[in-house]
This record gives C-alpha cells, structure tokens and sequence, in this order.
C-alpha cells in the first residue's frame, strides 16, 4: 500500500507542476477539489465488491482553453472494502475450504480529462458540463480467504466519461460548487477478474490559482 501511495504522489507532482508551468503563459488555472461517493458495476459489483464505497475523493487542475473549454490532468483515490459470510471455496483440485472472503481495494486513478460547458460565455448561473478523460488507475488489491492472503499493486487503463453542473459562489465569480457524475471504465486484468468499472458521485468546489 505504501508503495501505491508514494508512486501516486509522485506523479500527482509531477503532473501538478507540468500543468502549472503551462498556466503561468497563459489562460486561468483552476484547482477542482471533491468528495467522491463510488458505486461498483457489473462484474466488478458481482464477483469482487458489493459494497458502495463512501472513502473517496478526488481533484483536478484545468487549465481554461476559453469561456467553454478547458483541459487539464485529475487525481483521485478510492478505498473498497467487503467481507463476505463465512462459505465453501474451492482451493485445490480435490480441496475445499470453509472460511470467511474478504476483499480490499485502493485505487488511485491518474488522468488526461477535458471539460466542455456548452453555456459557456453566455452568463447563466448553472453551467451544464460534460467531460471525458483517459489515464491509468493504480491499484492495490488484496484478498484474504480466513488467514491465508494474496496482493498485488499494478496500473490499469482507464477511461472517464461525466456530466453534472457547476454554480458560482456570487453572480460571475470564478470560485463556485460543483455536482456530478462519472462512469469509469477501469480494464483491470489479475485474478482471473475483467475489470473494475464503477460509477462515482461527486460534490465539491473549485477556485482559480491565479
């Protein structure tokens, strides 16, 4: 876990003065700040976590192309977690075992995103957005059957794609509130898994650098 955590960090910084350095030619620079409320989907909800997780947030330094465009990096981290009853598990080719299955999952996603609020410009108190971004997703995945245990720490592709509104603070402000929601492609590939996909809800607020 450690490790996931500090390679994380690393890039998140690296990211961080990438995109500063480039906002300091030119446009606004925006920093998006949120709490992120993610919701397991399809096998990743069948097979390895039921459980909704509360244990999340998020952020995002965008860079403003114009009134409706802006593009920048978001970073983010997840925790997952699910103990099941105490079961029959298969382990062996005439072996099975009767304990108790519990998975946990930290996730931290890294990514290219772009943002467009169609209103833009036109001086509307609630801007609509969409958005969509590509990246990679660092996961730390451990599971336990009773006391015997396995992990692993490795990258998955993962695609973004979002909707929801932002409102200012006061009437043309930059600083405001944000509300949303993505749905998250995540082709994470051990265990015999497909992937990880989920739907993250999202509230928070977001203010200019400079």
């Amino acid at each position: 876990m450690k490790n996931i955590r500090y390679t994380g960090a690393l890039m998140v910084l690296f990211l961080i003065a990438a995109v500063s350095a480039s906002a300091q030619q030119k446009g606004m620079l925006k920093l998006d700040l949120n709490y992120n409320y993610s919701i397991p989907l399809g096998s990743f909800k069948n097979d390895i976590i039921s459980n909704a997780s509360p244990r999340g947030v998020t952020g995002a330094l965008m860079y403003g192309i114009n009134e409706k465009w802006s593009a920048g990096v978001q970073f983010g981290y997840q925790d997952y977690y699910q103990k099941y009853p105490r079961a029959i598990y298969k382990t062996g080719d005439n072996e099975e075992t009767s304990a108790v299955l519990t998975n946990s999952i930290q996730s931290v996603p890294l990514l290219a995103k772009g943002t467009f609020k169609p209103l833009g410009g036109t001086g509307s108190f609630i801007q609509p957005y969409i958005s969509a971004g590509a990246g990679v997703s660092l996961i730390d995945f451990k599971q336990y059957l009773g006391q015997f245990g396995s992990s692993s720490t490795s990258g998955s592709f993962t695609a973004q794609a979002g909707a929801g509104i932002m409102m200012p603070f006061s009437k043309g402000g930059a600083s405001g509130f944000s509300l949303g929601a993505d749905y998250n492609y995540v082709s994470y590939k051990k265990f015999g898994y497909s992937n990880m996909n989920n739907l993250s809800l999202r509230a928070g607020v977001h203010f200019p650098l400079r």
